[in-house]
């Protein structure tokens, strides 16, 4: 805060020298040390979105053949923020989205400068498509790790597990992220497979790395990439809602292979459509309850009740004996 003032207060560039005679806590430090807790006042200035500016050459001011120090009032004011309600309630959301990655801080020193401002901060204005806690969800300890690859454009690699098949060692060339609801997906080259693939982030094993023998920027994203294209072409987002299901002991073992995960008899099994689902659990018969979601719940109802009414019309149970 010392130096803050002090730099605010000046009229023009401030030396090394200066800085080390008139503020507490840079008093009686060698060059080494003050060169060290300098270092650290300016980065946490930074992160506060204010820069110290440097210059060798000075005007009246300054002490002649000393490098200079200032923070002028472009560097340090802000400007009129104005958000609409909706504008401001997204600000909030994607601040709660980064609140659980390596950018929380961040995030979190943006959240106070815009309510410095006075600016009304909600993420539950209506039109946004946030459910509840859907922020939370779509953190995931991945999301910052992929987006610092994507930035510096490194090829990653790590252990995808799709329900249904055996996981696999990807090796990608990230493009993009991108999120549908509350699940986010990596977009880029696959390697292996030479095409573009889309993977959902929640189902990458473990941590997504640097992948070896490879330099940052050596590849390039295509020019004719449109990412809520090849978000909608994926056969990722065949998945749109998971089912929880109670299956009982050594019964309904199609269903159960299929389960992304497991805890005793509750199974979650994801799918793309309810009626698909429910004609293939009410052929289990009583193998299989549906917990949820409610519109399973009704899709495997209206089943059993059409089959009812089907066998009711060919003579009821005397059809199953015949």
């Amino acid at each position: 805060m010392n130096l803050l003032i002090a730099l605010r207060a000046a009229r023009g560039w401030v030396s090394r020298r200066t800085l080390m005679s008139a503020i507490d806590g840079y008093q009686d430090l060698d060059d080494t040390a003050f060169d060290r807790k300098f270092s650290r006042d300016k980065e946490l200035l930074r992160h506060m979105g204010i820069t110290i500016a440097t210059r060798a050459e000075h005007d009246a001011y300054s002490d002649v053949g000393e490098t200079g120090y200032r923070i002028s009032t472009d560097d340090y004011a802000m400007g009129d923020v104005d958000l609409t309600p909706s504008e401001a309630a997204a600000v909030a959301v994607a601040a709660r989205f980064w609140s659980d990655t390596e950018l929380s801080e961040s995030s979190a020193q943006a959240l106070t400068k815009l309510r410095a401002l006075g600016l009304e901060l909600d993420d539950d204005a209506p039109g946004l498509g946030f459910g509840p806690g859907a922020a939370s969800k779509l953190g995931n300890a991945n999301f910052a790790t992929a987006l610092h690859h994507i930035n510096a454009r490194e090829a990653v690699g790590f252990k995808y597990h799709k329900p249904g098949q055996s996981p696999r060692k990807v090796r990608l060339e990230p493009y993009a992220l991108l999120s549908r609801g509350d699940r986010v997906y990596l977009v880029g080259n696959d390697l292996d497979r030479d095409a573009e693939r889309t993977f959902r982030l929640t189902r990458i094993e473990g941590r997504l790395g640097r992948l070896g023998g490879r330099e940052a920027g050596d590849y390039e994203i295509p020019a004719d990439f449109v990412p809520q294209v090849s978000l909608n072409a994926s056969t990722e987002m065949a998945v749109v809602d998971e089912a929880v299901l109670t299956i009982a002991a050594h019964r309904a073992d199609p269903l159960r292979r299929r389960a992304v995960s497991v805890d005793g008899a509750t199974h979650i099994v994801e799918y793309s459509d309810a009626a698909t689902l429910a004609a293939e659990i009410v052929g289990y018969g009583d193998a299989v309850t549906v917990t949820g979601p409610e519109e399973l719940v009704r899709a495997v109802d209206r089943r059993r009740q059409v089959i009812a009414e089907a066998l009711e019309r060919l003579g009821g149970r005397n059809v199953l004996s015949a």
